[in-house]
């Protein structure tokens, strides 16, 4: 798995949550500033084909927060592709406002294409607490319910893709098989067991993994929302499964970013600061 055979490469960000706010644990949330700075320069210098945000830009986002980093995303050379995490949609700016700052036309699906690979984004905070008034029953229905089975994930944090969600995705998964593609899925929060922690993986999360696990071209799944990261690979699907680290949680001294590198059949994480450098194989599956 050498980078200089990779097909194309991609930098990969998460939970910045910059803020203008005291230090909480290991996150030092003005500090997120200087490692993205960080993060920019080092995709900038490498060329990356586009740059990937996780999600969780901002703590929450009220313009002073959103600004400056938005300000930082833009020195990117790369086109920046986004997507939503938990924090993003709490503050006082409305979410059509969010998704037009973070220049996110449609909230799932492709988002970007080249050879035969696919990078296909989820949206687990589709049916949130911090989502949109209309799904706020769905939510309560839904927390309940995994509270009754004692699922660590009923928390207020996560949420998930809705049931209509999870058929277009499932179509275009169906359609990337029969093309003989390959794909990366991007989301925000934690989907499979042992890839981060239980109280951070999405409420669907069974249905989520069944689903990628059963997909012939899924290769991996790339999160954030859990900080301290993570990793495992489903040992019957072969479908790795990475959480990383948060940009916000430096504790003032390191930061937290990674570029992949994309081969025929492997990805080649190189890692900075708290991402570890990873070599995952990428065999194709039995469809």
């Amino acid at each position: 798995m050498d980078r200089s055979s990779a097909l194309f490469s991609l930098g990969i960000i998460s939970d910045i949550q910059y803020a203008m706010r005291k230090n909480k644990g290991m996150s030092y949330f003005r500090d997120s500033l200087v490692y993205l700075e960080e993060a920019i320069f080092c995709f900038n210098n490498r060329e990356v084909d586009a740059v990937i945000n996780l999600g969780d830009l901002v703590d929450s986002n009220e313009p002073e927060h959103l600004d400056p980093v938005m300000e930082l995303l833009e020195s990117s050379r790369s086109p920046v592709i986004n997507i939503l995490g938990n924090h993003d949609l709490i503050g006082r700016t409305g979410q059509k406002e969010i998704l037009s700052r973070l220049h996110i036309q449609e909230r799932w699906g492709e988002r970007f294409r080249k050879g035969k690979w696919r990078v296909i984004a989820i949206d687990s905070t589709e049916i949130s607490i911090s989502s949109s008034a209309s799904c706020q029953v769905l939510c309560r229905e839904k927390l309940n319910e995994l509270k009754r089975i004692n699922d660590p994930c009923a928390e207020h944090w996560n949420g998930m893709a809705s049931s209509s969600q999870m058929n277009e995705i499932e179509s275009l998964l169906e359609s990337a098989t029969k093309e003989k593609n390959r794909v990366l899925i991007i989301n925000h929060m934690v989907a499979a067991s042992g890839s981060g922690s239980p109280r951070h993986r999405c409420w669907n999360h069974k249905s989520l993994t069944h689903l990628l696990d059963n997909s012939p071209c899924v290769a991996a799944h790339f999160n954030g929302h859990d900080h301290e990261g993570g990793f495992t690979t489903n040992k019957m699907s072969g479908t790795h499964y990475v959480t990383f680290p948060a940009i916000c949680d430096s504790a003032g001294k390191t930061g937290a970013h990674a570029i992949a590198h994309f081969g025929e059949d492997w990805i080649k994480i190189e890692g900075w600061g708290r991402v570890d450098s990873r070599n995952l194989n990428c065999l194709a599956k039995n469809a």
